[in-house]
């Protein structure tokens, strides 16, 4: 990752589906040229999760897609 900071150990248990999610997210990076672990994926997920919804609770209980940004 490219900035780290100081860092907390935090462990969790996953949901089965959720760890083959992870893991193939972790693929399609890694397809991409970045050697990423699985830890760096939920980093990032987490990440983008909090700040796109700012834990608004409507936005994180939604089930409708999000829409892409364009650039």
């Amino acid at each position: 990752m490219p900035h780290e900071e100081a860092a907390r150990q935090f462990s969790f248990r996953l949901p089965e589906p959720l760890v083959a999610r992870v893991e193939s997210c972790a693929e399609k990076i890694r397809k991409s040229g970045l050697d990423v672990t699985r830890a760096d994926v939920v980093r990032l997920l987490l990440k983008h999760a909090l700040d796109a919804t700012n834990c608004d609770l409507n936005l994180l209980l939604s089930t409708k897609p999000t829409r892409r940004r364009t650039r």
